[in-house]
């Protein structure tokens, strides 16, 4: 996160496409010819010093190899954020790295992110008027070892996807430290998805980690603690929110 590799040439995006290509070879993710598709969002605070501005820009190097066309990939690298999702008006002040990580730096993550991924977006709405649902997260890890999920989840339904069908479904993943078991509703409530989502016909599901013994700051597995398939469709965690994913669709 540091990039204290640099001298050493790691990362290199070309040594991680072809990783990614080999995984896909072996039916362990799905064909990275389906990326030409993908439309990416990345974000980089200049004051961000937990996961520094440079290996964000190799995430981006990363996608390019993997075939994403570059107008489809949207790098945003010039707010003086810390180490936060960014807001137009909640959390601390701009610049600091601190809890719960959701920062006020006039900027609205949320809507430019859901824009960029789903295309022109009708304005937010002042205040969500829908239901946020906690839900129980465990009959979708019973068969599942070493998940690291927590025991609840949550999942914003604007009135509108009460009403009919046709809406579609936005996953979030809280950062380290963003649990609710930790934060509460703070990152679920201020981030303004659901502002975005009452709008736009979007239900927002917001799956939770909880802290354990290999991961004690909640994090999403995005180093193995959840075994050696963490990066596959195998993945307990990916697993999970598939499953929940498809309760939404009404398939399961």
């Amino acid at each position: 996160m540091l990039d204290a590799m640099l001298p050493l040439g790691v990362p290199d995006p070309q040594v991680l496409a072809e990783r990614a290509r080999k995984l896909a070879q072996s039916d362990r993710i799905d064909a990275t010819d389906g990326l030409a598709r993908a439309r990416v969002y990345l974000f980089s605070g200049t004051n961000d010093r937990v996961v520094l501005p440079s290996i964000v820009a190799v995430a981006a190097k990363l996608y390019a190899a993997l075939g994403v066309p570059d107008a489809q990939v949207k790098l945003v690298s010039d707010i003086g954020a810390g180490h936060a999702f960014v807001t137009q008006d909640k959390g601390l002040a701009c610049g600091r790295t601190a809890e719960p990580y959701i920062t006020d730096c006039d900027y609205d993550q949320a809507g430019v992110l859901l824009g960029h991924i789903y295309g022109p977006l009708r304005p937010r709405a002042g205040e969500p008027t829908g239901e946020f649902i906690v839900f129980d997260q465990r009959e979708f890890v019973g068969d599942l070892a070493g998940h690291g999920l927590d025991d609840a989840g949550v999942v914003y339904v604007p009135r509108a996807c009460r009403a009919g069908p046709g809406c579609r479904v936005h996953v979030v993943f809280h950062g380290c430290n963003q649990q609710r078991a930790k934060a509460g509703d703070t990152f679920v409530k201020d981030t303004g998805f659901a502002n975005w989502a009452d709008a736009n016909r979007l239900i927002v599901l917001f799956p939770q980690v909880s802290v354990g013994t290999l991961n004690p700051q909640a994090c999403w597995d995005w180093w193995g603690y959840t075994g050696r398939d963490y990066l596959t469709r195998k993945g307990p965690q990916i697993v999970a929110v598939r499953r929940m994913l498809e309760r939404l669709a009404g398939k399961a």
